[in-house]
């Protein structure tokens, strides 16, 4: 425990940090008092005998010892004269020399009965390192240190896992632990794997960094996946801990952004193994709708009973002051002036905050990472505002206060999924004619830490929105200003930029996700960016044949005959399809050429079907590559040879017979991928448990005995004056009173 841990601590939290830790040394219960006018008694304590002990918490670690010996000694002890205590007992996260400590002992004379009631950051460190339950209760005390995360991801496996140290700092001075928290964590332990479900802004991310943090603490290794499960497969370890975290595991703003990446069957394959693994652990997150979304479209993900893992992460479960504890953290680590944040620790302020019906923890995230503009109304009326309108921030910003440039730089990056490459961006800009370089280089700096954030990877520097709001926001902006999406798709960069405003426009419209892109209006112009980018190997996620069959889709939905037309002429080159680096590809191109109402393309059906199943019967020559050729030979079961399905299908049943038998009984010498392939392919038989009862329990694993006492319900309750009607509520916002000298 160094001095940077208490530094982390609010004022509040250092208070409520005392509490616990002289509950524990005196062995009685204290009060704890709100901050006022009156003032001088943080902690006290009324015995039998009319003993009466205060306990004062001087957070003052940024002031300094000599300005706190000033403030006590000229304005403390003239209350501490008043109040005439028993005992005095001074905690302070400022360092106490013997020489300090005598001083203000001969000051406080006869209230402070012994030097030793004088605790500086050395002796309170020293005292919680004997009390670990403490430490683990105030969870910003042990979980706020970026070396313990920075150690978790020093190999540096995942590229977006450099980040993740910096967002989950940020994210635990703001945090609150509720109840979400104890039945994710509950889940975790049980299941070793926790979904994380709901709509927009409830805290899903949040809660999975948390999460992730807690088991970094105890040594697991923290991998961020960041494109699909492969992620996880490629830096699995055997013998160390480690702990997986995906976020939108299904997308970000609809399902399509998965679509292409066969998810479902790797995912599931992925969580079943996790789950038999003591030293592992998953952390998945998603929007409610694109869960259910999932759910309708991929069979094995609806016939897999998910509910046991997934937790609807719901804001109802905040009490009034748990409300209060993140509207006060929000406040307390902003750079709103200290005037301005004073303000929040009246009623009349904060209580409208705490109550309203659209409490949101991003909404309060969104308004305190801007500067204060008192031009645009009183604090209160600005917090309401977007309460109100989560959107009114980065209205205001982008309409008012943003140049073109910076405009232009936002609108592509939503264009482009909401993370990009500097240097792809900058590539973008320069082709739309956006401005010079220097534009871009200048309004990318300007809009670095409101707008977006960028970070240096071993690899390239990356720019992506800083907040999920502000992708709802360039999301509401395409929809509902045309103009912006016809500049995008007259002057197209990527193919990326196709595929994800396909996306947007046939993703979901309902409550979690009140905006649609239309691209109807506008089907001529999305066929010519289609077009002009197809071919754009470089500037494309897709390859070849990902690239035809978005085409296709597109084509077949809006009656694009041009773009067909350009598929069927690239299909009618061999190997286009056989070489496809995606598998699942090859199953769309022949689905979708024999649904497609384009003559060419139709008539290109037999000749893609051919060489698309010589690739999925015999591109894979590993072992494994016979579960995978029977499992696309039962999912094309309409397009291939009954004799050539049953051969091969029972090839592949006898096999993973073999598998579950060397799994059985001599397991240490098993190729775990190849049992992985085998479940996937099991697993696509509604009656795989009658048919290899054996196998069942390597879906799922023993349960495991949770570990006391780590995220329990407090049984303490703070004494507050009855007088006030938030009761612990405004016993934390009026926290944020101004202390003269602090």
């Amino acid at each position: 425990m160094d001095l940077l841990d208490l530094q982390k601590l609010s004022d509040f939290d250092f208070e409520s940090l005392c509490k616990d830790l002289f509950e524990r040394i005196l062995g009685v219960r204290l009060e704890i008092f709100t901050s006022g006018p009156d003032g001088g008694i943080d902690l006290r304590y009324i015995g039998p005998g009319r003993e009466k002990v205060i306990i004062q918490c001087k957070h003052w670690m940024k002031s300094g010892r000599s300005k706190l010996f000033k403030h006590l000694i000229e304005k403390e002890l003239l209350k501490v004269d008043r109040l005439s205590p028993t005992r005095y007992i001074l905690a302070t996260s400022v360092e106490m020399t013997p020489a300090a400590k005598a001083k203000l002992a001969r000051e406080f004379h006869p209230y402070i009965v012994n030097e030793s009631d004088i605790f500086g950051i050395d002796e309170i460190t020293s005292v919680l390192r004997d009390h670990p339950d403490i430490i683990r209760k105030h969870i910003r005390l042990w979980l706020n240190d970026a070396t313990i995360l920075e150690a978790a991801i020093s190999r540096n496996i995942i590229r977006r896992s450099l980040h993740l140290a910096d967002d989950v700092k940020d994210t635990l001075r703001t945090y609150v632990p509720s109840g979400n928290l104890r039945q994710a964590m509950k889940l975790v332990e049980e299941n070793h794997v926790v979904l994380l479900s709901g709509p927009p802004g409830v805290g899903k991310t949040t809660l999975a960094q948390v999460i992730c943090a807690h088991y970094a603490s105890k040594g697991f290794e923290l991998v961020e996946v960041s494109e699909n499960v492969e992620d996880i497969y490629r830096v699995w370890d055997d013998n160390g801990p480690q702990i997986f975290i995906y976020d939108d595991f299904l997308g970000q703003s609809s399902l399509g952004d998965k679509l292409y990446k066969n998810e479902d069957g790797r995912l599931l394959s992925m969580m079943h193994r996790v789950r038999r693994e003591p030293n592992k652990r998953l952390i998945c997150t998603t929007r409610g709708y694109i869960l259910e979304q999932a759910r309708q479209r991929y069979e094995r993900l609806d016939r897999e009973n998910l509910n046991p893992l997934t937790l609807l992460v719901d804001l109802g479960t905040f009490t009034l002051e748990e409300k209060a504890q993140i509207l006060y953290n929000h406040v307390h680590w902003s750079d709103w002036p200290m005037s301005v944040k004073e303000e929040f620790a009246q009623p009349e302020t904060y209580r409208p905050i705490i109550r309203h019906r659209e409490f949101n923890p991003r909404a309060l995230s969104t308004v305190f990472s801007v500067p204060y503009d008192p031009d645009q109304g009183t604090p209160k009326s600005q917090v309401m505002a977007i309460l109100n309108d989560p959107m009114v921030v980065w209205r205001h910003i982008f309409d008012h206060q943003l140049g073109d440039s910076e405009r232009r730089i936002l609108i592509l990056l939503s264009s482009m999924g909401a993370e990009s490459s500097v240097a792809s961006l900058e590539q973008a800009f320069l082709e739309c004619r956006a401005g010079s370089v220097a534009n871009f280089r200048n309004g990318l700096k300007v809009l670095d830490g409101t707008f977006v954030k960028v970070a240096a990877t071993p690899y390239r520097r990356q720019v992506a929105f800083a907040n999920p709001s502000v992708d709802d926001f360039m999301l509401a902006k395409l929809a509902k200003e045309p103009d912006w999406l016809q500049w995008i798709l007259q002057n197209p960069y990527s193919f990326d930029q196709v595929v994800h405003l396909w996306d947007v426009y046939t993703g979901p419209c309902d409550v979690e996700a009140p905006v649609k892109v239309n691209l109807m209006p506008h089907a001529a112009d999305l066929e010519r960016a289609a077009l002009a980018t197809l071919d754009r190997r470089e500037t494309a996620t897709y390859d070849r044949a990902g690239r035809l069959v978005v085409c296709l889709w597109i084509a077949q939905e809006l009656a694009l005959s041009d773009l067909a037309q350009r598929v069927a002429d690239r299909l009618s080159v061999q190997g286009s399809v056989y070489d496809a680096r995606n598998l699942g590809d090859i199953v769309h191109l022949i689905r979708l050429t024999h649904e497609s109402r384009h003559s060419r393309v139709r008539a290109l059906h037999e000749s893609v079907k051919l060489e698309g199943l010589t690739a999925l019967f015999n591109r894979d020559r590993q072992e494994y590559g016979l579960f995978k050729a029977a499992m696309y030979a039962l999912q094309l079961s309409s397009f291939v040879d009954p004799l050539v399905k049953e051969e091969m299908v029972q090839a592949a049943d006898e096999k993973f017979k073999v598998v579950l038998d060397h799994h059985l009984f001599d397991s240490d010498d098993l190729d775990s991928s190849l049992l992985r392939y085998g479940l996937d392919y099991v697993r696509q038989y509604d009656d795989w448990q009658e048919r290899w009862p054996m196998a069942s329990d390597l879906m799922t694993h023993p349960d495991l005995e949770s570990e006391d006492g780590e995220f329990e319900d407090s049984d303490e309750a703070f004494d507050v004056d009855p007088e006030y009607i938030d009761g612990n509520a405004y016993l934390i916002m009026s926290s944020l009173r101004i202390e003269n000298g602090a």
